[in-house]
């Protein structure tokens, strides 16, 4: 039933859309698979479908927020056949307590999401789980989530080495979108095909502008960032083309950047002004030592800053022999950090 609005065309047509997004609820969301259906990811899911066909092996997904961890789990659970006659059940490993999980259900999948959060008495009772696997003909599968990378894992306090070594069984590290641009139009392609069709807009397609505006976005938040970008594009079009105009990014490092790219234009300078030229290693060093003092040495969101992975910064510090702690405890600017 069409609603009489005061409303331009435009807005009302947005209104409704968003509107049914809401009435229509889960009915009308992108299967989970969605966001792991993609070339990039090939090699990955085979590793997964491997993986899913040793009885009750432990695994352990890196991966940022976003770029499909939860549903690479559930997809190794329905692959497992013999995990998938039980439930999947998820928990966050922060909410867990180990008396709670008592009445859990013995198979199936349990996947544990940022493992590195989990309370040193769940810690026990996974230990206790996953020791036990031999005794069972249908262990629990034990699905482990993390940001981290196993050396920060092992390295992290509070979380037991010898759980990390005991998940390390089967390692997926699940890649961020900036690493596979290539997969970009496809995904939107597809996002867009269904949420079109959801709106019972079939013709909808984007203008090359519009594809070009997506390839030029680093999507902190990743596969799922760019669900929401096409799904809002698709809302938010006038016609059957969706413009670049509709095709609304939001970028929550742009702000900081504004203060961060004057301060390394000053290591710059000064460097310069001493008849030295910075070679790139000083500039890269010197950057990350900032970024390190803007986010409190919060690696997730400095990768995130810089465009790479979070193994990636991991690595860079290494390389730069850099004291985080240093760092930041020593509240001075990039430039005086460096010397």
């Amino acid at each position: 039933m069409r609603l009489l609005s005061s409303e331009p065309e435009s807005d009302s047509r947005t209104t409704h859309a968003l509107e049914a997004r809401r009435t229509a609820g889960l009915a009308g969301e992108m299967p989970g698979h969605s966001l792991l259906d993609s070339p990039g990811l090939a090699t990955v899911m085979d590793l997964a479908r491997r993986l899913a066909r040793a009885l009750g092996a432990p695994i352990l997904i890196e991966g940022e927020r976003g770029s499909g961890v939860p549903e690479l789990a559930r997809m190794i659970h329905d692959a497992d056949p013999i995990a998938r006659m039980g439930r999947f059940q998820m928990m966050a490993a922060h909410l867990a307590a180990r008396p709670d999980m008592r009445g859990w259900s013995p198979n199936g999948t349990l996947f544990i999401e940022d493992i590195e959060n989990l309370p040193v008495l769940a810690q026990a009772w996974i230990e206790e789980l996953l020791a036990s696997r031999s005794e069972s003909d249908s262990p629990m599968r034990i699905i482990a989530g993390s940001r981290m990378s196993i050396g920060d894992l092992l390295r992290h306090p509070g979380l037991h080495e010898e759980l990390v070594h005991a998940l390390d069984v089967g390692r997926i590290v699940l890649p961020p979108l900036r690493e596979r641009t290539g997969d970009i139009l496809g995904l939107a392609r597809r996002f867009l095909c269904h949420y079109a069709e959801w709106q019972g807009r079939p013709l909808l397609r984007f203008s090359r502008a519009a594809e070009r505006k997506l390839l030029g976005h680093t999507y902190p938040a990743n596969v799922r960032e760019l669900r929401n970008v096409v799904e809002r594009a698709a809302a938010l079009a006038t016609s059957d083309e969706v413009g670049e105009d509709a095709i609304i990014l939001f970028d929550q490092f742009e702000a900081r950047r504004a203060v961060i790219e004057p301060i390394l234009a000053a290591t710059t300078t000064r460097k310069r002004e001493s008849a030295q030229v910075p070679t790139l290693a000083e500039l890269e060093r010197d950057y990350l030592v900032l970024l390190i003092r803007e986010f409190r040495g919060r690696r997730t969101e400095i990768s995130r800053a810089l465009g790479v992975s979070y193994p990636t910064v991991s690595r860079m510090i290494a390389k730069h022999q850099l004291d985080v702690k240093s760092i930041i405890d020593a509240g001075t600017t990039p430039i005086e950090a460096v010397g």
